[in-house]
């Protein structure tokens, strides 16, 4: 199999080939966090590559050489997903930007499920205008959301003047590796063994490996090293579970909440002299062989019960200390601000870390390795104090810290709220950050955010402070991207500019304000934070049970294709902000043509609010042009209203 293994760009993977998707494959599931981060991940190598001759390699195919009269076709047995995706947005190219694609034409159907073929050829085929969530045509709703969302991040690229740059590297950069499986392969059987197989070696394993190799010799901080990663590495717990009664109490105390340590030779001391570790087991090799090898503290199990959702993976969350990491640390002031803007995408883990592990000179790699070990214990600590996640048992939003009392010698776990009163507000900022950006790659206020409440100048959070700090986050997101005729660059706002908006505000591009669907997602969602804000300083509370969740659909209050015998609005007012909310999507596409008054009738039967904004203008007993006119003009001036 390996010898036939063939290596395509994706225009050859369109060009005079034909997939089928098989019976025993599951239906297109891909949603939005996944499409939009196939699109800005080759956005984001198609900008980073000067030379136009890097690869970008997003997978493999692995596929059974059907033969039939017409040809070969490829039966896809794994890549389903990305291959659907592909042909999803190739079509939007063709339709939505005239953009051609040599020799390609839809290359892909289901064997099993009618509706999902007929779906992609209809997607081909259609016409400009047609709305395909509005179609009268029955259609996959999966395909035909996909086709929506990579519509919005193509405008996007577009508007910044790169949709041409991109489509070139994504024809020619773009790599696919098509395996075919040998030809007498029971397929079923394969299947059920490739959706079965033993769980694998992790790259944050492999690069856990390679940073041991320089604690060779040195037992002891092999040990430290090690309980400390893997202490860290399970993101749904709080770290203080990960190290026994006794190093846990010389680390973060008897309540386990304050952590005194400064640096990695500090945290060593916490550990007993008597350490045995046999090395063999923290060899790559041996992690292979069994992934269970490595000492796993496992004291109080019983009493650790995951009950709180993490919002970013382990991975992912390397990446963030590695960048805050060499933007505070005195050892790394001399690199680049280029070196120094660590990408967040853990499919370049190992790659983004190499840089420091394959330098010559060993005590470099060693103060290096000891100085994320101890960023990564604290920075861990602090996470779980001061970062939200989602609580499991009552499926809210929760912004809390582990403290244990003991009660006749017996530990008592209490989670309590971090920040005393401003606990909420803090947890209304940085929910509103973490829905807007639901793929991991772009939670780059989540690194602002750790970056913040791990500076070394802070004896500890104040809880007015970290509110000041995320709005000015909020502000400079709003003016110095959003709403910029120059979008500027997320690391630059944090760590050049502090997290503080240096826009002109004359000088603000408010016509992207008033593009229908193409209004990004965060605009909605600091306005609904802001009038919650509003909200709470008065006495007759409205929208106290209010929440921030995965909203990701732009609805028009006044539809645009109103049903036969309404009134039809002159496009300016439809996609006026006045006129727009951000709801989800299944809702939307449910009520999509419905007037605000049955749009009313129906919430008004739910009692839940989903928008703020929604709510407010459903107060409204006529929506006309003139109440969008009006609404638009009172929701900008407090969306632009600012902390300074």
């Amino acid at each position: 199999m390996a010898n036939n293994l063939v290596e395509l760009n994706i225009e050859e993977v369109f060009s005079n080939n034909t997939y089928a998707i098989p019976i025993y494959q599951r239906n297109y599931a891909w949603k939005e966090a996944q499409i939009k981060q196939l699109v800005q991940d080759v956005y984001d190598y198609a900008k980073y590559d000067k030379t136009t001759t890097q690869k970008y390699y997003i997978g493999s195919l692995v596929v059974f050489e059907r033969k039939t009269e017409d040809g070969i076709v490829y039966e896809t047995i794994d890549g389903q997903q990305r291959l659907t995706t592909l042909n999803i947005l190739f079509s939007v190219l063709k339709n939505e930007f005239d953009i051609h694609i040599n020799n390609y034409k839809t290359n892909l159907h289901f064997d099993s499920r009618p509706m999902s073929s007929y779906t992609l050829e209809h997607l081909y085929n259609k016409t400009k205008k047609e709305d395909v969530n509005k179609s009268e045509k029955k259609l996959n709703v999966r395909i035909t959301d996909a086709y929506t969302i990579a519509k919005k991040e193509l405008n996007k690229i577009k508007k910044a003047n790169h949709l041409e740059q991109f489509v070139n590297y994504l024809k020619a950069n773009v790599i696919i590796l098509r395996v075919p499986v040998p030809k007498d392969t029971d397929l079923n059987h394969y299947f059920e063994i490739m959706n079965n197989r033993g769980e694998q070696l992790e790259k944050h394993e492999v690069l856990k490996a390679k940073m041991l190799k320089v604690f060779s010799k040195e037992k002891k901080e092999s040990h430290v090293f090690n309980t400390i990663w893997e202490a860290s590495a399970n993101m749904e717990k709080y770290v203080q579970h990960g190290f026994n009664t006794e190093v846990r109490t010389a680390l973060f105390g008897k309540d386990w909440n304050h952590f005194e340590a400064e640096v990695f030779e500090d945290v060593i001391t916490s550990f007993s002299t008597k350490i045995k570790v046999d090395n063999t087991a923290l060899t790559i090799e041996a992690l292979l062989k069994d992934k269970q090898q490595i000492e796993i503290n496992k004291e109080e199990e019983d009493d650790a019960p995951e009950r709180f959702n993490s919002v970013i993976n382990f991975s992912n969350f390397l990446l963030h200390i590695l960048r805050i990491l060499v933007n505070s640390n005195p050892n790394y002031e001399l690199l680049s601000e280029d070196e120094k803007n660590i990408p967040l995408d853990d499919k370049r883990l190992m790659e983004t870390f190499d840089f420091f592990l394959n330098v010559e000179d060993k005590n470099k790699k060693k103060t290096f390795v000891k100085d994320f070990a101890f960023l990564l214990l604290k920075g861990k600590h602090y996470y779980d104090k001061y970062i939200i996640k989602r609580n499991l048992k009552d499926d809210k939003w929760s912004l809390k810290y582990l403290k244990v009392e003991y009660y006749n010698k017996k530990a008592s776990h209490q989670y309590i709220n971090s920040l005393d009163t401003n606990n909420k507000s803090i947890l209304m900022l940085l929910s509103m950050f973490h829905v807007s950006a639901p793929t991991l790659i772009y939670k780059h206020w989540l690194n602002a955010a750790l970056n913040y409440v791990l500076d070394d100048g802070k004896d500890r959070i104040d809880g007015e402070d970290y509110i000041c700090y995320l709005e000015d986050l909020s502000d400079a997101y709003l003016y110095d991207r959003f709403l910029a005729k120059q979008e500027n660059d997320y690391f630059n706002i944090i760590y050049i500019n502090d997290a503080y908006s240096t826009a002109n505000m004359d000088d603000l591009d408010k016509s992207k304000l008033n593009q229908g669907t193409s209004v990004e997602n965060f605009v909605f969602n600091r306005l609904d934070y802001l009038l919650w804000k509003q909200d709470q300083e008065k006495e007759n509370k409205q929208f106290s049970d209010f929440s921030f969740s995965f909203r990701t659909s732009v609805e028009h209050y006044y539809p645009q294709n109103p049903m036969e015998g309404q009134e039809r609005l002159d496009t300016s007012a439809l996609d006026s902000f006045g006129n727009l909310c951000l709801i989800s999507r299944n809702k939307n596409s449910k009520l999509s043509n419905y007037m605000p008054t049955a749009k009313k009738e129906h919430y008004a039967k739910r009692g839940s609010i989903e928008s703020i904004k929604q709510q407010i203008m459903m107060q409204e007993k006529h929506w006309q042009e003139i109440e969008i006119e009006q609404h638009a003009e009172k929701m900008t001036k407090i969306l632009l209203t600012t902390r300074k």
